[in-house]
């Protein structure tokens, strides 16, 4: 085993630790939003306390703050803090969520701030008017903004690499000292799930349209949830594809991922009780979604199918052909490229089009060659595929799958936009899947602690999200009793390399 690279604590956060230990409060190693909720309301901790330590995270030198973040609102989220700490000392109510620390992907609209989608194309773009409808509901619910977290340029993009800002890291062997180094967080909600998994934030959002939550989830060992597309509004979320878009959460655990989902579809904020793993039918899609998988991968996802099917899980290889008529080489892909390229167009065949990252423009253009009428029978196949699929897996509770069959790419691997195609290609193969089904989709750590993070992902039914949720909690909670992951791998816990070379 290779060395395991150990992670700094800022003194900010040793502090807040040491105040946890001496106050019994127990989630002094990673951020539990209901947990927060309780110790905020009892006043074991202030929301100041809890604001600076993610500040203090974000500021420190060896750490990822500055790739994590486009913006940070260091004055405005103190301020924040202190009315809400005010509130509480006096008695007064405040909303349910008040002081908790939430980042958000620079493709959410801020009244009064410019979104640039991670690029610098939007740089001199009119700032927005108003609150987008999912950032206005967790604002409403007490949330702090945070900051505007880094992303893949227009969000085009599941390896995190983005050009202008830099590229946020994942946990597994970061290298504090060489930021050249390390490997991808995931993309394209990459700074977001850097800085739920580096603890800058208590909670985050993103958004997925191939896996753009679960990738980056997957990478950094945390959870990440895509909820059926139109479900959550998309109304001043900057676009990439308006038939896969999705927004969605990503946290510590799958009741943080729920809370969060509930608020951003109009909900009061409730998670779900957790659904008994004994019974649950699982299905395992095989065929390309399981070829060339990682060793350490397949291992860790082997190890978790077998704690499951010991607590009573009922899990069936099914070859699925409607899927594997899926296959990333399928037109289903052309979609994305054809939605995204018509929003572009403008901009790529006018001088803006050199401030794009050349492989992002090499992406979009991908799109440029595809007719009406292809658009449109691609479109009526999809939804054909849909009802197939349906048929065939409908007396099952959920898919399993790994969530990538690769771990992290290295930065080093990354040089050329021909190694960018081929290994966002790999990344995505199994994310983009339940895009293209239109199916809520969640991913959680199965890996063992100490080794490379690897996601688990279930995948449930169109429309069926919160039932999802209970099932992920359910299994979530299977895998922590039986010792194979812990609900997270934050900034404060070394993360140690495996043996397994395979992604590099």
């Amino acid at each position: 085993m290779a060395n395991q690279p150990q992670v700094k604590i800022p003194h900010a956060r040793k502090k807040l630790m040491q105040f946890c230990i001496l106050r019994g409060i127990i989630f002094a190693m990673t951020y539990v939003i209901k947990d927060l909720i309780a110790a905020l309301n009892s006043h074991r901790i202030s929301a100041r306390q809890l604001v600076e330590d993610c500040l203090a995270a974000i500021d420190a030198p060896d750490g990822e703050g500055q790739r994590a973040f486009i913006s940070t609102y260091h004055e405005q989220a103190r301020q924040q803090a202190d009315m809400v700490d005010h509130a509480r000392k006096h008695g007064w109510a405040v909303p349910q969520f008040a002081g908790i620390p939430l980042s958000i992907k620079d493709l959410f609209d801020e009244a009064g701030i410019t979104t640039k989608a991670g690029s610098i194309v939007l740089e001199d773009a009119v700032p927005a008017t108003a609150d987008a409808v999912v950032v206005a509901r967790l604002k409403a619910a007490g949330f702090i903004v945070i900051g505007r977290t880094n992303m893949t340029e227009f969000a085009f993009s599941g390896l995190g690499t983005n050009a202008h800002y830099g590229t946020p890291r994942s946990p597994f062997e970061r290298d504090p000292k060489n930021a050249e180094a390390g490997r991808v967080a995931g993309g394209s909600s990459s700074g977001s799930a850097v800085s739920s998994s580096d603890q800058m934030a208590a909670a985050t959002i993103g958004s997925d349209t191939g896996g753009s939550t679960r990738a980056p989830a997957a990478f950094c060992g945390i959870v990440g949830f895509k909820p059926t597309t139109n479900r959550i509004p998309a109304n001043g979320v900057f676009p990439l594809s308006t038939s896969f878009d999705a927004a969605g959460p990503m946290g510590s655990s799958v009741d943080c991922c729920a809370m969060l989902d509930s608020l951003m579809a109009g909900g009061s904020g409730q998670s779900e009780a957790a659904f008994p793993v004994k019974g649950l039918r699982l299905a395992l899609p095989m065929g390309y979604l399981f070829d060339q998988l990682d060793d350490h991968v397949a291992s860790s996802f082997a190890h978790a199918i077998d704690r499951l099917s010991a607590a009573g899980a009922v899990i069936e290889e099914t070859s699925i052909a409607p899927i594997e008529a899926m296959r990333p080489s399928n037109n289903a892909k052309s979609i994305v490229a054809a939605e995204a390229y018509a929003l572009h167009r403008q901009r790529l065949e006018s001088d803006a089009a050199t401030q794009y990252d050349p492989y992002i423009a090499h992406r979009l253009a991908g799109g440029r060659d595809i007719s009406a009428s292809d658009y449109i029978d691609m479109l009526a196949i999809l939804k054909q595929i849909w009802a197939d699929v349906q048929a065939v897996i409908r007396h099952f509770d959920a898919l399993i799958l790994p969530t990538s069959p690769a771990l992290p790419p290295s930065l080093a691997t990354l040089d050329s936009i021909d190694d960018k195609t081929a290994a966002n290609a790999r990344c995505l193969r199994n994310t983009s899947l339940s895009n293209y089904l239109d199916r809520p989709t969640i991913t959680l750590p199965c890996h063992a602690p100490g080794t490379a993070p690897v996601g688990l992902s279930l995948i449930g039914s169109r429309q069926h999200d919160r039932r999802l949720l209970a099932i992920a909690a359910g299994v979530e909670a299977a895998l922590a009793a039986a010792g194979q992951a812990p609900p997270a791998t934050g900034n404060n816990q070394p993360i140690a390399s495996g043996s397994d070379r395979s992604a590099e």
